[in-house]
Parts: structure tokens; C-alpha cells; sequence
């Protein structure tokens, strides 16, 4: 009875710890991009087959593969640089990098279908000396598992969940924690990519990265949460 007691008491934090990273990772979901154009500046862009679109009250642009994007952007003082880049996690990835001396810049053309294989959604950040933006583009007309992002994220989420419930059954060592943080990683980036994907996570959300740290909290706690050892013969 004392040996089933403490056993009881550990799997009970461990359930505890499930139900408390759950929710965590879904505070990431109901964010959406919010594009605000700040410094007063003034953007706008057009999508040969969508129409244009005005960056400083747009939140997301949905667009078509047959289309090509230019923008536009004014500000009122000379602007000596400007950078755009493409956000994933809350992490931005250079896109664009201009010098100059104007209060006036352009970008593009940029066929979509040149992109959207690679991803249906994309949140674009651009800066400049003194303004800022962001917009989320989603294309419509492609299929979230269509694109490599989609496809990635399968692969990841079901080799990473596979992961973690196999910890489960193994005897719970610091190997078996350190992998299952590992495979916990890779399942909560997997299922972020599909939720990028399907437009529920905005990629620009750095609240986003409680995925894969949710993944690997429950990588730290779910090993050996079924294992069930030998016991020792009776003489």
C-alpha cells in the first residue's frame, strides 16, 4: 500500500501537468495579424486578379494564385532604408533590404504562385527609418495541404505525438525525458505549421512558440506515465 501511494501521487502531478499545458497551448490560436501602418506612412498594394488593398486598415488580404502583388508606400520624411520579411513564429525571415534617400518606395512584382507552394499564408512585416506595417496574406484557391508548410506539419505532428506516446511505455530515465522533450518539440511545431496552414494561427504571433514549448513540457512529463516494470521473482 505505501509503495502504491507514491506511484498514484507522481502520475497524478503528471496528469495535472498535462491538463495545465493544454490550455497554454491554445492561448496561441484566437491572435490574428493586426496591420497597422505607424510613423505616418501610407501603404498600399494590388493583386492583379483581387483588386488592391489598403495597408493601414487591413488586418489579412486574401488573394488568388493567378495573381501578382505590387505595393506602394509613402512616408512624410525621407526614409534611407527599408526591410521587408516574411514572419514564422513570430520570427522574421528577410524578404527585401533597400537603401535610398525618398519618401516614396515600391515593391514588387511578386507572383503569388511562385510562393504558394511553399505556404498558402504569410504574414510580411516592412520597416523604414521611422514607419512600420504588417499584413497577413492568405491565398484562397490553394489547399492547406497542398503546400510544403502543410505537408511538414503532418509529417512532424504524427511523428512527434507517435513520439510522445511511446515515452509513455518506456522506464522513466533522463534519456527517455530529454528525447520525449525533443519529440514534444517536434509535435507542437508540426501542428502550429497546420494551423498557420488552415489560417487559425497567425505566423506573425510569437505566442505561437507555446507549441513547441507546450510540446516539450509534456515530452518532460508524459515518459514512463504507462510504463510498467518487471517486478522481482518471489522466492
Amino acid at each position: 500500500m505505501n509503495t502504491l501511494r507514491p506511484l498514484a501521487w507522481r502520475r497524478a502531478v503528471r496528469l495535472s501537468g498535462v491538463a495545465l499545458v493544454v490550455p497554454l497551448g491554445l492561448l496561441a490560436a484566437p491572435f490574428s495579424a493586426q496591420a497597422t501602418v505607424s510613423g505616418g506612412c501610407t501603404a498600399t498594394a494590388t493583386a492583379s486578379k483581387s483588386g488592391a488593398i489598403d495597408l493601414a486598415v487591413a488586418s489579412s488580404w486574401h488573394v488568388k494564385d493567378a495573381d501578382v502583388l505590387n505595393g506602394q508606400a509613402t512616408a512624410p520624411t525621407p526614409q534611407k532604408s527599408a526591410q521587408l520579411k516574411v514572419l514564422l513564429f513570430g520570427i522574421g525571415l528577410p524578404l527585401l533590404d533597400k537603401q535610398g534617400n525618398s519618401v516614396s518606395g515600391a515593391a514588387g512584382p511578386y507572383r503569388i504562385a511562385d510562393y504558394d507552394h511553399y505556404t498558402r499564408v504569410l504574414a510580411v512585416a516592412g520597416t523604414s527609418n521611422t514607419c512600420d506595417g504588417s499584413i497577413l496574406i492568405i491565398v484562397d484557391d490553394v489547399a492547406p495541404l497542398s503546400t510544403w508548410a502543410g505537408i511538414l506539419g503532418v509529417i512532424a505532428a504524427l511523428l512527434g505525438i507517435i513520439g510522445l506516446v511511446a515515452t509513455m511505455f518506456q522506464f522513466p530515465s533522463g534519456s527517455a525525458r530529454v528525447v520525449g522533450m525533443v519529440v514534444g518539440v517536434v509535435a507542437g511545431l508540426g501542428t502550429g505549421l497546420l494551423l498557420q496552414q488552415d489560417a487559425i494561427l497567425d505566423p506573425a504571433n510569437l505566442l505561437g512558440l507555446l507549441l513547441p514549448g507546450g510540446g516539450a513540457i509534456l515530452g518532460l512529463i508524459l515518459p514512463g506515465i504507462a510504463y510498467r516494470g518487471r517486478t522481482a521473482p518471489t522466492a
